[in-house]
């Protein structure tokens, strides 16, 4: 039994070999795309947290791999501490073509462009602290506006700052050759790769939405203006609404971020998700992969773990880390239990998922401190129509729930023909009071915390 869902594992080329997801032909297309277009392709791909897109990107690179298309993988927020997007992007790609390219010379250009180009940036900035001054991205009108700061400067005696922003406008046409000759430099990258048989390379920026909001921007802005060139594909894996929210950090909230964002991707996309096939979707596959993954002793709950919890997913739209947090709470209560011991799954399986979604609600109904109407409007789970397959094991595993939250004097007003009057029967061989079930099985859940 394990208690934390394993690492899957992706093989080096036959990426999508451990595929439960169903994601390969997705793959495929998206393959398809950078292989075929000649561009300068800056690509997209949204997901929110936790839905397996970084998963998705190393499966996709074992299928690349298998069509003779090179990529690197650079996760963005292992780098955000070098506050440099540029150094970190470059280093990346140089440390690639210094092992996989077969022409020593345009290995040796590249890395030497690369140097100049960084250095010029990080000279510049640091000697005056304005976003403006990236190299190559200052337009005309920015030129204008510097050569208006200079002689406001000068006029205000600040030789200092006057003598850089003169030193900045006289080195701009230098730096634009400079930049240019890094872009064609670039370019060349991937004929020179071994076994290239597209002639690109693809270069992968994860991770995007965990970034501090200035690198995260950063990296947009210098992919744009000094890595988008012909050959060269970025797909940048991000959650989008996340990193609109940090342009508007960086730039004020009166920008539209949306637009903003798009000058920099010419191709959107989004991690595909099966959610309206009944009999085949992402929630109910990862279930039962999970379940293997784990490898818990269930004494045959297998079944009504499934059924429960990808009704419970459904209603609560858990993402697929979240459901990995799910079965570890499920791994804790279940490694924690014996064959003869009383296991309500309803019951289990809700506090499971409650503890992950909403720890408050979770904390109240274990010290008995919420009530069951208040627990169905806290959670939204109330006027459950019957005849849908989901609601209508919903409504079973409510049942449960209100059996054992309901109070003495509730419970004997309860109708004759209300289906938990029979409840009770499956309490006799246990010796448990109806009201202490919910507690019992919550205590045993916060009995381990695994992080």
């Amino acid at each position: 039994m394990k208690l934390v869902t394993p690492s899957l594992i992706v093989e080096d080329i036959d990426g999508f070999k451990n595929d439960a997801l169903q994601r390969k032909s997705f793959g495929e297309a998206l393959s398809n795309l950078v292989s075929r277009s000649t561009d300068e392709l800056v690509v997209s791909l949204d997901g929110k947290w936790g839905e397996g897109k970084t998963t998705f990107v190393r499966m996709w690179q074992g299928l690349l791999k298998e069509n003779g298309i090179p990529s690197i993988y650079i996760d963005a927020f292992q780098n955000d501490y070098t506050e440099d997007a540029f150094i970190s992007i470059a280093s990346a790609i140089t440390a690639y073509v210094d092992m996989h390219s077969t022409e020593a010379e345009k290995i040796s250009d590249f890395s030497d462009k690369a140097k100049k180009v960084g250095v010029r940036l990080l000279s510049w900035s640091a000697k005056i602290g304005i976003k403006a001054a990236t190299l190559g991205v200052i337009k005309e009108s920015d030129i204008e506006a510097l050569s208006e700061i200079g002689e406001q400067v000068a006029a205000d005696a600040s030789e200092t700052v006057a003598t850089l922003v003169k030193e900045r406008l006289s080195a701009h046409s230098k730096e634009n050759e400079l930049i240019q000759s890094f872009r064609e430099s670039l370019s060349e990258i991937p004929s020179t790769l071994k076994n290239n048989d597209s002639g690109r390379l693809v270069v992968i920026i994860d991770e995007l939405d965990r970034c501090k909001p200035s690198f995260a921007v950063e990296v947009l802005e210098k992919i744009k203006h000094l890595f988008s060139v012909k050959n060269v594909v970025f797909v940048l894996v991000m959650h989008k609404e996340q990193l609109e929210e940090a342009i508007k950090c960086v730039y004020g909230s009166n920008i539209d971020a949306h637009t903003y964002l798009q000058k920099f991707i010419n191709i959107e996309t989004a991690i595909p998700k099966r959610v309206l096939d009944r009999y085949s979707n992402d929630l109910d596959a990862y279930v039962r992969r999970l379940l293997q993954l784990h490898e818990l002793e269930t004494w045959g709950d297998d079944r009504l773990i499934l059924d429960c919890l990808s009704s419970l997913a459904r209603h609560f739209n858990l993402s697929l880390r979240q459901l990995e947090k799910v079965f570890t709470n499920l791994a804790i209560i279940y490694s924690t239990s014996a064959k003869n011991h009383l296991r309500l799954v309803p019951i289990i399986t809700f506090i499971s998922v409650l503890k992950v979604v909403m720890p408050s609600i979770f904390s109240k109904l274990m010290l008995g401190k919420i009530s069951y109407a208040e627990l169905c409007n806290e959670i939204g789970l109330h006027e459950l129509d019957e005849s849908n397959d989901d609601e209508r094991k919903l409504v079973w595993i409510m049942n449960w729930v209100r059996f054992s939250t309901l109070t003495d004097a509730e419970y004997r007003k309860i109708d004759e023909s209300d289906p938990i009057n029979r409840f009770g029967q499956s309490l006799w061989e246990y010796n448990v009071d109806r009201e202490r079930l919910i507690p019992i099985f919550c205590q045993k859940l916060n009995m381990f915390t695994v992080n």
